[in-house]
Parts: structure tokens; sequence; C-alpha cells
């Protein structure tokens, strides 16, 4: 296995398993349209680091976290709904990024490629996936408060803070797998393994360790069935996802039917 292929398996791993664990309560709270629009705000930031020579991955961060920090008070202060709010956000970076974003790097920004990082970055990728996944394990009670019940969460002392850290690290994981999954599709990767785990699973706890197992397995599944297709992995993994989360609904149909 080469370098890059390693590289990827690993980080595929880690994305994988932190996206599907985070990805569990952006499901429950029904906020899949702002993990879309959160990948999609990355793209003024790649331009604007490519613009000053900088690792995209700086203006990735910056500008996904200021995003979070926006919706956040949006939510709090607007009277208008979240999902118009997101939605404009989402067309304005996205018209941004693709008019400033130079040619040559486009492809890779939106649909991601097999990135070759040094042992730095790597390790810093790794690392920040694995502490994202532990506080989404953390701090479960204090996000599953704020889904079944903000005046419940409020007097238990669970403010609006961990609604604004929820999204802190759905920012960070979306920010870290861009690389590989692209900004087009890094957002689906946060909802595809919860949504197949919301179909299989029985139990709160079940749902959140099988969401977290099935972003890993789909995400290095991805990346292996794309080297050997010589195809681009961002694409590759999401279908893969897209496919067993349609085969996770036919035990459902069936007892239906």
């Amino acid at each position: 296995m080469d370098t890059t292929l390693t590289q990827s398996f690993f980080i595929a791993l880690s994305i994988g398993v932190a996206s599907g664990s985070i990805g569990a309560f952006i499901i429950l709270k029904r906020m899949a349209l702002v993990g879309d629009a959160l990948s999609h705000v990355a793209l003024p930031g790649i331009a604007l680091a490519l613009a000053y020579q900088v690792d995209p991955f700086w203006g990735v961060i910056s500008f996904l976290l200021s995003a979070a920090l926006l919706i956040w008070w949006l939510e709090l202060y607007s009277r208008v709904p979240t999902d118009a709010l997101v939605g404009l956000l989402f067309t304005a970076s996205l018209a941004i990024g693709i008019l400033t974003i130079p040619e040559p790097e486009a492809l890779e920004s939106l649909f991601g490629t097999f990135p070759a990082l040094s042992s730095f970055e790597l390790s810093i990728i790794l690392g920040s996936a694995a502490l994202a996944s532990i506080a989404a394990f953390f701090f479960a009670r204090q996000f599953l408060f704020g889904v079944v019940s903000k005046d419940l969460a409020r007097v238990q002392g669970m403010g609006r803070g961990y609604d604004l850290l929820l999204l802190i690290i759905f920012s960070s994981v979306v920010a870290l797998g861009i690389k590989l999954v692209g900004t087009l599709l890094m957002g689906a990767l946060t909802i595809i393994p919860a949504a197949i785990a919301r179909n299989v699973a029985r139990s709160m706890k079940g749902y959140m360790i099988l969401a977290s197992v099935l972003g890993g397995a789909i995400a290095i599944a991805g990346v292996l069935m794309s080297r050997s297709l010589a195809l681009r992995p961002g694409p590759v993994i999401i279908l893969l996802g897209v496919g067993v989360f349609v085969l996770s609904l036919l035990p459902n149909a069936s007892r239906k039917s």
C-alpha cells in the first residue's frame, strides 16, 4: 500500500468515525441542511488561503468556525427561520467560492482527492478527529437534552452554549474531511451514516455507536474502491453510503408489506 493510500485510509477511518458520531445529533436536531451549508462555506476560505499561499486547511477551519458562530448568533437574534438563513449562507458561499478559486484547484476542492500530507499534518487531522469523536460521546447527554426539550435543558443548566459546542465540533469535523471528500460532499458524509443507523438501531446508545462504526466503514471502503477504480474518493464514498442507506430501508419495507 503506497504512502498516499495509507494516509487516506487512516484519514477516512478517523473522519468517518467522527462524522458518524457527531452526525447522530445533527440528524436528531434536524440540522442536515446546516451540515450541507457549512461544508460549502469552506470554499471562500480555500480561495483566500490560495491567494495568500497558505495551507487551505487554515482558510477552511477559520471560515467554518466563523460560520458556526454566525448561525448560532442568527438563530438567537433573527426572526428569519434557520433553514432560510442557512440557505442564504450556503448559496452566497458557493457563488463566491466558485468565482474565486483558481480552476486547477476547483475540482479538488469540490470533490476531494487522495491527500499527500506531512507527518505533522496527518497527526493533526487524526488527533483532532479522535478528539471530536470523544467530545461527541462525552457531551451526548447534554446534546440529547437539547433535542428532547430546550426548556428542560435550561432547567438542568444546559443552555444554548451546548448548541454552539455542537456546531463547533461539527464544523471541525467537516473541515478535517474536506481534503478527502471535498466541500460539495463532506456535509453528506456527516448525515449518511447516522441516517443508516437511525433505520437499524433500537436504542440511543446503539444508534450512536452504529453511526460511528458505519461512518468509518463506509469511508474506508469508499477510499479502497475509488483507488481500485481510479476515481476521486469523495463521490465514491458518498454513493457507497447512499447504497447502504437504501439497503437499510429494505427490512422495514418488508415488515410493512
